[in-house]
Order: structure tokens, then sequence, then C-alpha cells
């Protein structure tokens, strides 16, 4: 076989999957720096050329003698399934033997040099791996467009567990890239195991909650103008103190409170503006035992508590973050998009704000700590609860300290003279808020408190012309909620049978296919948690997911 013909067939091959990274690789020139090493077996062996060693080293990415037998031991070494992730490519022999696996849900490469790309693929012939539908190449991109990939690309209940298989010569040649990419990778499992816990413990509550939610939602049409300036509450100790600030700080301002800082707020006379809430638990409504004046709106996410929307006629639902949220207001009524990623409810009052257009935003209450030992401000719903529960064995101090040592995760600090604890989920959320408040607009203010404080940016940046707020509503529906609902389940069974390779199958859909398969994955992800130490591989845990939504969305309906 002529060299031409061996680099025409692997870019027709990889042309296939990729025809992006096909045209990128043929314009790029090989590169000078590699040799290729005949074997008994007349198998080609890259080899790396290293000119400032003498008379020009070799340094061979496989054995020179059988490569084969060599590539077939990384089997025993490391994962026969679930999304492998391969850093370096040399001649692709550690990476054929992975193919057979049909455990094997995803097969990445990860490289840095487009040259030594283009020499190999010049000499060996690879389509096998590039006709595989479950390889994607990712060759020379900067560590944040591998973050967000991955971020995108990779979800646990599905692919199983994420593996980094590297080759040795590769990963040695460029060190210091491939720790990057190391180092980049363990933060995004990080973040991803953070969500798959969240998914794990709510993705089914969403999904009923939503599909409880939508007659109210079907009926929702109060708005809520753009604003300059809002404040908002949380319900940390500090809003004890702040709380005083209120009435001089809210003039030509839009208050905003939390649903835990609500009581607290009614509690001293003060009536917020609006009031939100993200959690999807039934513990939410604590927060509304006193209740909620009636000419102010409360702002829900779509998988809020049903309870919630049945204690005031004032409602303005939003989307958030969730598949089946996102699918709704695609599909059915345009909800505005409110960011609750962050995963408390500060961070989407924020977020409210900023959608709301504000260009200052004050913040009270947000301690992201329990500062003196203290968890929530007087006036929260734990005051109440905790107090029909103390006695003169356990007083109310006792519970409340009890309560903060619950947390496995307890971090003791001494600041100013005073003990401040806090936690590890804590500090996620305020980093979260701050990664978050790097891409603001708005001035934010945080007032003094005994808290964390946030390191953040507080001076007001440039503003683009144009760049007002938005009206805070929702659009028409384009149907009723149980026609749509209907058409929904119709499009959910019959979505083609799952089978190995996913990727392959997921390939061969339409969008709107995977757009579907998509807002089933956090209740897929809590049925997969529900099996506990029992595996199901990914095609037999879609059955299952739709099997599940099928009998809660003919219920729903029933109702």
């Amino acid at each position: 076989m002529k060299e031409t013909s061996v680099l025409e067939r692997n870019l027709l091959a990889l042309s296939v999957n990729d025809p992006e990274l096909c045209g990128f690789i043929s314009a790029v020139k090989p590169s000078p720096y590699i040799d290729f090493i005949p074997t008994a077996k007349d198998l080609l062996v890259p080899a790396l050329i290293r000119p400032r060693s003498g008379a020009g080293r070799r340094v061979s990415f496989h054995s020179t003698v059988d490569p084969e037998k060599e590539g077939r031991r990384f089997l025993d070494i490391f994962s026969k399934a679930g999304y492998l992730v391969f850093l370096g490519l040399g001649g692709g022999y550690h990476i054929r033997p992975f193919l057979e696996q049909k455990d094997v849900s995803r097969l990445l490469l990860i490289d840095k040099d487009p040259g030594l790309f283009r020499a190999v693929i010049e000499r060996i012939d690879l389509r096998s791996i590039f006709l595989d539908s479950r390889v994607r190449i990712i060759l020379d991109r900067e560590l944040n467009w591998l973050k967000d990939f991955l971020l995108a690309d990779y979800f646990p209940a599905i692919d199983g567990d994420l593996k980094t298989i590297p080759l040795r010569t590769a990963f040695d040649a460029q060190r210091e890239y491939f720790q990057d990419v190391m180092i980049t990778i363990k933060k995004v499992i990080g973040k991803i195991a953070d969500d798959y816990t969240v998914q794990a413990q709510f993705g089914k509550k969403w999904f009923i909650n939503t599909l409880a939610n939508l007659s109210r939602a079907e009926i929702s049409t109060l708005t809520v103008r753009p604003v300059r300036r809002a404040i908002i509450t949380g319900a940390g100790p500090s809003l004890e103190i702040q709380i005083k600030r209120l009435p001089e700080l809210r003039k030509q301002a839009l208050l905003i409170a939390s649903d835990t800082s609500l009581p607290a707020l009614l509690g001293h006379g003060i009536k917020p503006d609006l009031v939100i809430s993200i959690d999807c638990q039934q513990i939410s409504y604590h927060h509304f035992l006193q209740g909620i004046p009636e000419d102010i709106p409360l702002v829900l996410d779509l998988a809020s508590p049903p309870v919630l929307t049945r204690i005031t006629d004032k409602i303005i639902f939003f989307s958030s973050g969730h598949p089946f949220s996102q699918y709704l207001t695609s599909k059915w009524r345009r909800f505005p998009y409110i960011d609750t990623s962050g995963g408390n409810v500060s961070h989407a009052a924020i977020s409210l704000a900023q959608y709301l257009g504000a260009r200052e935003i004050t913040l009270l209450g947000i301690d992201f700590s329990f500062p003196e030992g203290k968890s929530y401000s007087r006036g929260t719903y734990m005051y109440p609860l905790f107090r029909s529960a103390e006695s003169r064995v356990n007083p109310l101090e006792t519970l409340f300290f009890s309560f903060i040592l619950k947390n496995s995760t307890i971090i003791k600090e001494r600041v100013d003279g005073c003990i401040r604890y806090t936690t590890k989920p804590m500090i996620s959320y305020k980093e979260r808020l701050e990664v978050f408040l790097q891409k603001s607009k708005a001035a934010i203010i945080p007032l003094p408190g005994k808290g964390v404080p946030l390191n953040i940016d507080r001076r007001l940046k440039e503003e683009k012309q144009g760049s007002g707020g938005h009206i805070l509503s929702a659009g028409a529906p384009k149907t009723d909620w149980k026609y749509f609902l209907k058409a929904y389940l119709t499009g959910l069974r019959a979505l083609p049978e799952p089978y190995h390779p996913l990727s392959g199958y997921f390939r061969v859909l339409s969008k709107e296919e995977q757009s579907l398969w998509i807002t089933q994955f956090p209740a897929a992800t809590a049925i997969r948690e529900s099996l506990g130490l029992k595996t199901v591989e990914g095609p037999e845990l879609l059955k299952q997911v739709r099997e599940w939504a099928s009998v809660i969305i003919l219920r729903a309906l029933d109702r």
C-alpha cells in the first residue's frame, strides 16, 4: 500500500465522524521528529526522534517486538468498560483492543501535536479507530474547551465510570500538557460527581413536580418589569444586624427575598417585592407557614413542590437547567431562564436580579457559613421548628448546634476572636457564585457581616449599548398542557430501542429524539442509584427510565 493511499483512507475514515478534524489535519504538515520502526510482523511502530540527544535517539511509543500483544495487555491493566480517555495516540495499538469491548461507552483520544498525528496517519492504517462511532479525538485544544466538552458529553449514569489511560512515551513527551489535562479532568469529575449526587437524589422529583405544575404554569400571566437596583436577602445570621439598613437601602430598589429569609423579613414588618424559591423538596413549605402577603409575587422553579403553587395566586414560573424544564420552554411555552447551577437560592436570586437588568445588587444575610455557631437568622423556620422540640435537657442552643455538627465536612475557624463554622458544600456554593459573578455587569455590594466574605470585583463594569433587562414573564403556551404532554409521551414511546454502543445509537437519532432522551437523564441517574450495587447497562437503564416516565405521565394526565 502506498503512503498516500494510507493517508487518503485514514482521512476518509476520519471524515465520517469528524469532518472538521479531517479538514484541519489535511492542512497540517507532518512532524519531522518522528520515525517508524518495522517489526518482524511487518507492523510499523512510531518513534520520537530527540535531536538534542546526541545522534538523534529514538524513543518508541510501543513495543518494537510485538506492539499488538503489548496493546492487548492494556485490557488487563485498565477498565474494559465505561468512558475511557486515552492520553496519546502513538500507533493506536493500545486503543484497538478496546474497540471490541461492548461495555465501553466512549473512547476519547486526547493528544497535543497535530504534526505528529499527521505523520502517523500517513504511515499506519487507523481506520478501525476512526470509524468507530464511540471514538472522539481532541487534538491541541485549550483546557477550557476540553472542560466544556466533558461536561456536555459525559453522563455517568449512562456512560459508567470515567478512566484515563496514558501512553507513557506520549505522556512523557508532553508531560506539562498532559498533567494539565489530568488536572482538568479531575476538576470536571468533581463537578460532575456533585451534579450526579444531586440528580441521584432529586432526578425523579424534578420530573414529577414539573408534571404536577403544568396546569398552573399554563395559566400564569404575571409580569415584572426591569429594574436598575436590587437588594437580595439570604437567611444567614448576619441578616439580624444588616436588616436595620433595609428601609434606607430599598429606596428605588427591588427587594428580592429568598424563601428562607421571608419569615424573618415579615417578622420585622418588611414586605419584599419578590420571593424566590428553588428547592424541589416538600420542606420548602416550612418557609411559608406564616403565609405570604397576597400582593407579593412568588417566583418558582418549574420543579418546585406543587404545594407552593396553592399558597398564592401570584406566581411566576421560570426554567432552570433541568433538561425537562428546558424542553418545556423550547417546545411548549417560553419561560424566563434563571441560573440555579450554584445549588442555593441566593445564587438564583442574583441571577434573577441580573435577568431583570439590575446594575447594582446589594446582598444581605449571605454568609456561606455558621458564624458564632448560628445556622440561620432569628425569625426563620428553624426557630419555631426547634422550639417545638426543645426541652430542659435539650435546649434550643443544643438543637441548633447539633444541627450544625451533623455536617460531615464541618470546618472550624477563629476569625476576629469569634468561632465560625463552614462546610465543603458551603465553600462550593461560594466558589460557584464567585465564578458566576465574574461575568456579571452589575456592581455586587455585600454588606459587612460575620460570614465568609465573597472574593469579587464590586465595581460597576462598562455597560454595553442596549444591554437593558428583560421583562420577567412567560410567553404564550402553544397548546394546552395535556395536549403537549400526550405528544411528549407519544414521542418518548416511539423512540427506537437502545442498543450497544450507545454512542452509535445516539448518533443515528434525530435531534428531537436525542432531546427526548436527555429529558430523562436526571431520572435515569436516580434509578441507577436506587439499584445500589446492582449494575445495569446503559441501554437497559434507558428502557427502565422510559417505562417509569410513561407511568408517571399517565398518572399526571389522569389527575
